[in-house]
């Protein structure tokens, strides 16, 4: 194995290690709660839009619409929906994608109906829809009952399956799967990426110390 290679492979490695991330941005009236059942701070103050790095790869995120209303009496309303469960396609390294809403309510009486069966979609940069989610999830979960000064929760329960939720509508992919060498090469190099993610310290040295030895 020549240093050239070794050096390649450590790249490979180090840099999906680091950046095997995506961006999720969601406008201010999609709140998200959390990602694979693990609770997501917004904070007090919310921006109209936000911003988050999620893995690369497929994700559950629980989302629900919230909706801000002004009368005209200058009193003001907050429609919040039970929580929406996205199950995401494999989403890219690196690729940027958005939450919106499906057919957005117009006013605050079209709101209230909307809330109890929000439709929220994924796209991609390219602003293409991935995935549509109709239905809100009555099932219990944990960090719902927690706010940003509650106290910490366990959410390694087992998971259950969402309740009152329709099945999720993913957009069709064109099947371009090529059998051969590229697709092999990629297949290792993601099980070693994943490998190294998953190792110590401690044995991530060692792999070091090793490649160092084949280039020798």
């Amino acid at each position: 194995m020549t240093l050239k290679f070794t050096a390649a492979i450590v790249g490979l490695i180090m840099s999906s290690s680091v950046f095997a991330a995506a961006t999720l941005t969601a406008p201010e009236d999609i709140v998200i709660l959390a990602v694979n059942d693990q609770e997501v701070n917004t904070g007090l103050f919310r921006g109209a839009k936000n911003n988050y790095k999620i893995d690369a790869g497929e994700n559950s995120i629980s989302v629900r619409y919230q909706g801000y209303f002004d009368h005209t009496d200058g009193e003001h309303d907050i429609l919040k929906s039970g929580v929406v469960t996205i199950k995401t396609p494999a989403l890219q390294d690196n690729q940027s994608y958005q939450l919106a809403l499906i057919n957005p309510p117009q006013n605050f009486e079209a709101a209230k109906k909307y809330a109890e069966q929000p439709t929220i979609g994924l796209y991609d940069k390219n602003h293409q829809l991935l995935v549509q989610q109709t239905g809100a999830n009555t099932e219990a979960k944990p960090w719902l009952s927690s706010g940003i000064f509650g106290r910490a929760y366990d959410l390694t329960q087992k998971k259950t399956a969402p309740a009152q939720q329709p099945a999720p509508v993913y957009a069709p992919v064109e099947n371009n799967t090529v059998v051969g060498r590229n697709s092999m090469d990629t297949t290792a190099d993601q099980k070693l990426i994943e490998l190294w993610k998953k190792s110590s310290k401690a044995e991530r040295q060692k792999f070091m110390a090793w490649l160092a030895e084949q280039s020798q």
